[in-house]
């Protein structure tokens, strides 16, 4: 049986500044490097989740785009990976509900003496501080695994 493993992350300010918070995230371990491509939102999904994929090369591209999303208060989305562990999943940056989303589905990291049982810890401290660095403030974290 598969689980649903998420974290959402209530940030205020997070409407004009979506891609403040993905840069800080880029800039502490975290990279768009999916398996060789960017997966990505594109410009005018709207809520129909229709992934896009995209070569390395093509990063500018997809950044011009996240800030045409941002301006339109589009949900962008964006898988991450941690750089050092690969661990990471789909974030979703939602400038209305000022919330980051992110559905950790690649490599899922576990608590090591209780398998099966995701280490959230290992999550936030790798994205608090980031988050925290970049001047915002986080009003609510919620993880839950099902």
């Amino acid at each position: 049986m598969g689980r649903s493993v998420s974290i959402d992350l209530r940030i205020p300010g997070l409407r004009s500044n979506v891609h403040r918070v993905l840069c800080a995230l880029l800039e502490t371990g975290w990279s768009y490097d999916d398996d060789g491509h960017i997966n990505y939102l594109p410009v005018g999904d709207r809520g129909d989740f229709d992934w896009q994929w995209a070569d390395l090369d093509r990063w500018p591209d997809v950044l011009a785009a996240i800030k045409v999303k941002e301006e339109r208060g589009e949900i962008v989305g964006i898988s991450l990976i941690h750089e050092e562990t690969g661990a990471g999943g789909e974030f979703l940056l939602d400038p209305r509900e000022e919330l980051l989303m992110i559905c950790l589905t690649i490599n899922t990291r576990d608590i090591r003496t209780v398998p099966r049982f995701v280490d959230f810890t290992w999550y936030l401290e790798r994205l608090v501080p980031a988050i925290s660095r970049a001047g915002f403030t986080i009003e609510c974290v919620e993880c839950c695994q099902h």
